[in-house]
């Protein structure tokens, strides 16, 4: 089961495998109203589970925080892979600017993004080219310590004027080699909103 999400913010659709939530980042108010919403639905309502209703909003509130202070324009909370079979992620996007120093002459596209993420990975996906890095990690919402695989994307826009800034947190004990082929084929499957033509691979023009 596949969802193709239509994100209006970022000016982009993307195809997700399994459920997810899409959480508004416009005002804390509703970004606090539908994370609770979705702990309401997913955990439920009994008294005897008030703990882990609390440990997971504090977890999730922690992610749209960080969502807002980056001015993401897409955060996507993924509930399940198959029915039934629980796949807890994160997907946040945000645009970002070129580094100052590609305007001091024309470098090639993956000259530019190297220096976005000097150890990742180049990429050339249908949306567009891209560098990509991750890595296994430990996170403690709580007192626990919970293994995490954090994946980091720039990917090129079409105008070639910024870059879309992607970052995947999976708080499972995994291999992450899976967990990056999974998220690759994620961002290969962005389509751009109609509104310009994708720049080839060529060089980056920083103005």
């Amino acid at each position: 089961m596949t969802r193709a999400l239509s994100v209006h913010p970022a000016k982009i659709s993307v195809i997700l495998p399994g459920t997810w939530a899409d959480i508004p980042l416009d005002d804390a108010a509703s970004t606090d109203a539908a994370i609770s919403a979705l702990v309401k639905r997913q955990v439920g309502r009994n008294d005897r589970l008030a703990t882990l209703r609390r440990d997971a909003k504090q977890r999730l509130a922690e992610v749209a925080r960080d969502a807002r202070e980056a001015n993401a324009v897409m955060l996507a909370l993924s509930l399940d892979i198959l029915p039934g079979v629980p796949f807890p992620a994160s997907l946040m996007a945000d645009y970002r600017e070129w580094p100052a120093t590609v305007g001091e002459e024309r470098r090639t596209v993956a000259d530019g993004l190297a220096m976005l993420l000097p150890a990742g990975e180049l990429l050339e996906f249908t949306s567009g080219v891209a560098i990509r890095s991750f890595a296994r990690t430990t996170i403690r919402p709580g007192t626990a310590a919970i293994p995490d695989i954090k994946l980091e994307y720039f990917l090129t826009v079409p105008t070639g004027e910024k870059v879309l800034h992607i970052v995947a947190d999976v708080p499972i004990d995994c291999d992450p080699e899976i967990i990056a082929a999974l998220f690759d084929a994620i961002v290969d499957s962005i389509r751009w909103f109609p509104d310009a033509t994708v720049v080839p691979g060529g060089t980056v023009d920083a103005g």
